[in-house]
């Protein structure tokens, strides 16, 4: 499925709210959301609008109050981009498997610290960063120190 610079913005603000509450019951139910849409395959040009939007909205124990711009549309009136580009959709499909690995196995702390490292990601994508390995090279940096790991290359392979 192709998804628009503006879900890709819908996830950066979900990525902020797991770094924020990353204990909620429901966040489990939020990243297969997010997964279910990446993993849908780009076959064709069909495209839909507020999709990320939509999908939570069939999250029932989903927080009403806190989450209250899922539940409004984005009216798209200027800027709307279709991302095709599949890395992206590859790179954010790993980074929130292993949100999920986290979330399951209760493990909040990490799960804040990789939604931290995350939460931009989204916006250089639909902004079409030029030179992302150095744009996330300062995002992920306290990852990488605390987990021993290289982030970028990890969720580029």
């Amino acid at each position: 499925m192709i998804i628009s610079n503006y879900d890709f913005h819908d996830i950066h603000s979900i990525l902020t709210m797991l770094r924020a509450k990353p204990e909620k019951e429901y966040n489990i139910q939020i990243i297969e959301s997010v997964l279910k849409v990446l993993s849908e395959p780009q076959i064709d040009n069909t495209v839909d609008d507020n999709i990320i939007r939509k999908q939570l909205r069939s999250i029932d124990s989903l927080d009403k109050e806190y989450f209250r711009w899922v539940y409004v549309d984005n009216i798209y009136t200027y800027g709307l981009k279709f991302i095709k580009e599949d890395f992206y959709y590859s790179f954010l499909k790993k980074g929130f498997s292993k949100l999920l690995e986290c979330a399951k196995n209760q493990d909040y702390k990490q799960l804040e610290t990789l939604a931290d490292a995350l939460h931009n990601t989204p916006i250089f994508f639909a902004e079409g960063c030029k030179n992302f390995k150095k744009a996330v090279k300062i995002q992920f940096a306290q990852y990488n120190s605390i987990y021993k790991t290289n982030l970028v290359k990890e969720l580029s392979n």
